[in-house]
C-alpha cells in the first residue's frame, strides 16, 4: 500500500477528493481521504484503462480515412468521465471501485463475469439477544440450508423464462407455479409486491431474449424442477451475513427503514453465478473478434463493442444477454434472503419475518440514454431523494450498502445523488492484501484475526467425519484466510469519505453475527 501523496499521478483537491492526471486527460477522480490507502498497482491498472481512449482515437482515425472497416458510425467512441470509490484496488480486468461514463460503446470486460453482483438487506422482527442462547443451532440450520441440499427452490420452465426476462416481476408473476412448494411457502406474495418498490430498478431490466441461456430454462423441464444455481451464495467475498443493528446515526431514516438498535438483519451479497461467467467469457470474445482487421489490438487488451453505427447489434446483444443474467441475479439475492429468514426462524422455533431495506447491483451497464452507458465495477448507485416521484425513498435517499470485512462494521447509508461523482458509492472496505497473499498469512496471526468469528461454510471443521482428514481442513483454513478480517481495508475512513465528498450520509452501523461463505 503507498499513502496517495506519494502516487505521482494523483493530486489532491480537498480532504476527500483527488484528481488522478493521465495522457489522455479523462476527468478522473479519486475519492479517498488521507487515512484510505490507495495500491500504486491499482493506479497504474486504471492507466492501462484509460489508454483505451488512445485506442478509440485511433480507431475513429483510421475509419475517417478509410483504411478500416467503419466501427463506431457517426460520431467517435468516449471516456467522458471516470469516478474511484473509496475501495478502490486492483481487480482482474479493471479496478473495483470503478465507475466509467463510456459514451458510444460498452466495455464487456470492464463487468466482467460477475454479473449485477449486488447487496439485499432485510431488517427482521428478531432482536440480537434472542439468537445468543441458539446460535449453535442457527449456524447447523445455516450449513443445512445452504450447502446440505436443503435450499429446495423449485422452478418451473415458465419461472425460469420469467425470472430471464423480467426479474423479480417475471418471478412474482409465475409464482403460482409452485406456491405451495419448497421455499415458495415462505414467499409472501403482498410483501414481496411492495418491496419491488425498493428494490433498484423494480427488480429487473426488461429484455426481449433470453440470451445464451436457452438450456437454463429447460433444464429440468418439470414443474417443480429444483434449480441447481439459484439460492447459491457463490465465492470469493460473497456472503449472507446475519447482523444486528449497532448504532443508527442517522435516526429518522432508520426508523422508517426498519433498522432499529439491536435488531436482526439479514446482508446477502451475491450475483449471478454461472449464467454472469457465461455471458462475461462469450461476449469478451465478440468484443476482441469484432476488432476491425488491420488496427492493432490494443496492448491494454480492452474491447469494446459499439451500440451505434454497423456494429450496434453487437452492443446491444451484450446488454440483453447482461439484462438477463443481472435479472437472475436478482432473483438469486432474493432466494437466499428467504433461507436466510427459514434458517432463522428453524433456530428460534417461530416464524421470524423480514421487510426489504433495499437491493442494488454495483456490478453492471446501465443504459442512460441512447448514446451514455454508464460502467459500475464494484461500485453502487447512490440515488438521492426526489419528492416528486413517488417511492419508499422519496424524502430518503435510496439505500447504500457498504459491507465491512467478516469482523468489521457493516454500513448502510442514504444516497445524495450527487451526479457530479456519478451518484456511485463504495460497494465496500476493499481489499489490503490479494487473496494470495492473505491465504499465506502466518498461522498464529490468522488463528488470532478468525477465532472470534462465526463462520459458517459448506465444511464444519468439528465434524467427526474429517478427524482424518488434514488435506481438507487446511484447504478449508485456507480459504478462510482468502477473507480474513486483515486481508481488507477497515471501512471507517471509507465511509467517511463518502459523507465528506456529498456522496451519502450514515444512516446505521452493523455488527457482524454469523457469516455464511460459500
Amino acid at each position: 500500500m503507498s499513502s496517495i501523496q506519494h502516487l505521482a499521478a494523483v493530486r489532491r483537491l480537498d480532504g476527500a477528493r483527488s484528481t488522478i492526471q493521465n495522457p489522455q486527460g479523462v476527468p478522473c477522480t479519486l475519492l479517498a481521504r488521507e487515512d484510505v490507502a490507495v495500491e500504486a498497482e491499482a493506479i497504474e491498472q486504471l492507466l492501462q484503462l484509460l489508454a483505451l481512449q488512445d485506442t478509440l482515437d485511433d480507431l475513429w482515425r483510421r475509419e475517417r480515412a478509410g483504411s478500416s472497416a467503419p466501427f463506431f458510425g457517426d460520431a467517435p467512441g468516449r471516456i467522458a468521465q471516470v469516478v474511484l470509490t473509496p475501495d478502490f484496488h486492483r481487480g482482474a480486468s479493471i479496478p473495483v471501485g470503478t465507475v466509467i461514463d463510456a459514451r458510444g460503446f460498452v466495455i464487456p470486460a470492464a463487468v466482467g463475469s460477475d454479473v449485477c453482483c449486488g447487496m439485499r438487506l432485510l431488517a427482521t422482527d428478531l432482536r440480537a439477544e434472542e439468537l445468543v442462547p441458539v446460535r449453535a443451532r442457527l449456524e447447523q440450520r445455516l450449513r443445512a440450508i445452504f450447502f446440505e441440499g436443503q435450499r429446495d427452490i423449485p422452478l418451473s420452465p415458465r419461472q425460469r423464462e420469467a425470472i430471464l426476462r423480467e426479474g423479480l416481476p417475471g418471478l412474482h408473476a409465475t409464482r403460482t407455479d409452485n406456491s405451495a412448494l419448497g421455499i415458495w411457502r415462505r414467499y409472501d406474495a403482498r410483501a414481496q409486491e411492495t418491496d419491488l418498490s425498493r428494490v433498484h430498478a423494480g427488480g429487473g431490466f426488461p429484455t426481449d431474449g433470453v440470451g445464451p441461456f436457452a438450456d437454463y430454462i429447460r433444464a429440468s423441464g418439470a414443474r417443480d424442477g429444483r434449480d441447481p444455481q439459484i439460492g447459491s451464495v457463490g465465492g470469493g467475498n460473497h456472503f449472507v451475513e446475519v447482523q444486528a443493528v449497532e448504532a443508527t446515526p442517522l435516526g429518522a431514516t432508520a426508523h422508517d427503514w426498519g433498522l432499529a438498535r439491536e435488531r436482526v438483519v439479514i446482508m446477502c451479497h451475491s450475483g449471478s453465478v454461472g449464467l454472469g461467467h457465461t455471458v462475461g467469457a462469450s461476449f469478451r470474445e465478440a468484443a476482441r473478434r469484432l476488432h476491425p482487421a488491420g488496427a492493432p489490438h490494443p496492448a491494454h487488451g480492452f474491447h469494446v463493442l459499439p451500440v451505434r453505427g454497423p456494429h450496434a447489434a453487437e452492443g446491444h446483444r451484450y446488454l440483453a444477454a447482461m439484462r438477463a443474467a443481472a435479472n437472475f441475479a436478482f432473483a438469486n439475492r432474493l432466494f437466499l434472503g428467504l433461507m436466510a429468514l427459514r434458517a432463522l426462524s428453524d433456530a428460534v422455533g417461530r416464524e421470524v419475518h423480514g421487510q426489504l431495506v433495499g437491493d442494488a447491483p454495483h456490478n453492471l451497464v446501465w443504459a442512460l440514454d441512447e448514446e451514455r452507458f454508464l460502467h459500475r465495477k464494484g461500485a453502487c448507485p447512490a440515488p438521492g431523494s426526489s419528492p416528486e416521484n413517488q417511492g419508499p425513498f422519496r424524502y430518503t435517499g435510496h439505500p447504500v450498502i457498504v459491507p465491512g470485512s467478516m469482523g468489521d462494521a457493516s454500513h448502510v447509508l442514504a444516497g445524495l445523488g450527487n451526479d457530479a461523482l456519478l451518484a456511485s458509492a463504495s460497494h465496500g472496505a476493499g481489499r489490503s492484501l490479494s487473496r494470495g497473499a492473505a491465504s499465506h498469512v502466518d498461522e498464529a496471526a490468522a488463528a488470532r484475526a478468525l477465532s472470534p468469528l462465526r463462520v459458517v461454510t459448506p465444511i464444519d471443521p468439528n465434524s467427526p467425519r474429517l478427524r482424518g482428514r488434514p488435506d481438507i481442513l487446511a484447504a478449508y483454513r485456507a480459504r478462510l484466510k482468502e477473507e480474513a478480517p486483515y486481508a481488507c481495508k477497515p471501512v471507517t475512513p471509507a465511509i467517511q469519505t463518502l459523507e465528506e465528498a456529498g456522496v451519502a450520509a450514515p444512516v446505521a452501523r452493523l455488527r457482524p453475527l454469523v457469516t455464511v461463505k460459500g
